[in-house]
């Protein structure tokens, strides 16, 4: 009977064991993903944090001719950015652009530096809006009137 009991306890002992590295391996398993979706979240975060851009047009003046509208938009974030990740919507439409950066100075769109974006649409007279957006999210609105 005494050597029934010692197995029994032994064999309770092991899966415990069993049951406790198994618990331990999932939390250091989900522990991990926590970590790297922190870091993720994070990078992000400064990404953020440090772009900024500001349309930088007069709204009374805003240039359209012939069907052509011209936005200038300035990077005034502490990060260069690529302007050719930046999505523009006029009234809430996204428009097809082609952008340049104004004046000397490289062909990278650091602080201060402003871009210059042109557009083919057809625009009535009155009042309209432009939202430009970079890849990270960062975003400047401008209500005009034509």
């Amino acid at each position: 009977m005494a050597s029934d009991d010692s197995i029994t306890q032994m064999i309770f002992f092991i899966a415990s064991i069993i049951v406790a590295v198994t618990i331990a391996g999932t939390i250091i398993g989900i522990t991990g993903l926590m970590a790297d979706e922190m870091r993720v979240k994070s990078d992000n975060a400064v990404s953020v944090m440090g772009s900024s851009i500001t349309i930088v047009n007069d709204p009374r003046h805003v240039p359209y001719e012939n069907g052509t509208i011209t936005i200038y938009i300035k990077n005034t974030g502490e990060l260069p950015q690529s302007y050719r990740d930046l999505i523009i919507f006029i009234d809430g439409q996204y428009i097809e652009f082609e952008a340049d950066l104004v004046g000397p100075g490289g062909e990278n769109w650091v602080t201060g530096r402003v871009i210059e974006v042109t557009a083919t649409l057809m625009l009535g007279a009155g009042d309209h809006t432009a939202k430009a957006i970079l890849g990270n999210g960062a975003s400047d609105t401008l209500d005009f009137r034509l």
